[in-house]
């Protein structure tokens, strides 16, 4: 990702924002694997510090939908989406899509992650609640339009998944491997299908 220079982008949680160099982070964000991502919904503000070898990055909460900027798109196949969990069943995860490529939506849409589109790993080995939770962020490919009532995703490619999460004491947790996230507040780990690296 090329270094961030304006304040006009749009950050939803689990967002890549720019590699760490000489950022400072601020409110709404996080760090990990010398990257830094967003943990709110908001603008992206990046500002002088006063230091020369030092910029602040922070994300600027917003909470109204006309504030969000939304376009009036609808996901299509090949597309990269980010979403929330909405349930978690033993064959399919639902999903509630709300922006595409980076960039809200004006409403939202129904997707589903079928057991044998989570991963490249045989789906008789996986259990869906191990993989994603209800209310984690999504990145997933839309794989095709699926019937009337919800698009098919895919999470198998290593850098979909889960990008970003709470744990269960409700602090954010960060990627700490492929199967696995960690709280920033109590270090304890839980498992998800992390959605590692860059798209």
């Amino acid at each position: 990702m090329q270094p961030l220079t304006n304040n006009n982008m749009f950050a939803v949680p689990g967002m890549e924002l720019c590699e760490q160099g000489n950022f400072s982070i601020g409110l709404g964000c996080y760090l990990s694997q010398q990257k830094i991502y967003a943990s709110l919904w908001g603008r992206v503000s990046v500002q002088a510090t006063g230091d020369t070898n030092s910029v602040l990055i922070q994300v600027q909460p917003v909470t109204t939908h006309k504030q969000r900027n939304t376009c009036n798109r609808v996901p299509e196949v090949g597309n990269l989406v980010i979403g929330k969990v909405f349930k978690v069943t033993w064959r399919a995860v639902i999903v509630e899509i709300f922006a595409t490529e980076e960039q809200l939506l004006e409403y939202t849409f129904r997707g589903v992650i079928r057991l044998p589109d989570v991963t490249t790993t045989s789906s008789d080995k996986i259990d869906l609640h191990n993989c994603f939770r209800t209310g984690d962020i999504i990145r997933a490919q839309v794989i095709s339009l699926g019937d009337p009532q919800a698009y098919y995703l895919s999470t198998s490619r290593s850098c979909d998944g889960v990008i970003y999460a709470t744990s269960s004491a409700g602090y954010p947790m960060e990627p700490f491997n492929e199967i696995q996230m960690i709280c920033t507040k109590t270090q304890a780990k839980e498992y998800r299908k992390v959605g590692f690296g860059s798209k």
